[in-house]
């Protein structure tokens, strides 16, 4: 039998596969992939080069998926995900 070890479960925790990914936010795995060469998520991946996204990483993406549907550009997104980032981090500044 086998050792286990448990790893307690963040925010960062690497969960989900690319597929799974693209159903819970509503994003096309092309997209999810184009959205990761823009820079605006960067998954971990396996030793095997599988992506694994964390549960931060969906909260960009289903951002990024209403940003989109409102016709917001790349550049714009950026902007706007950097202005989130810091009002969080700023703790309201």
């Amino acid at each position: 039998m086998g050792v286990r070890v448990f790893l307690r479960k963040t925010s960062r925790t690497p969960l989900y596969s690319i597929g799974v990914a693209s159903r819970l936010c509503g994003i096309s795995v092309h997209t999810l992939r184009w959205v990761e060469r823009a820079g605006l998520v960067a998954p971990n991946r396996t030793e095997g080069n599988q992506r694994l996204f964390c549960d931060e990483d969906l909260e960009v993406l289903s951002a990024v998926r209403k940003l989109l549907a409102q016709r917001v550009n790349l550049q714009g997104i950026r902007v706007i995900l950097r202005m989130q980032s810091a009002g969080r981090k700023g703790g309201g500044r």
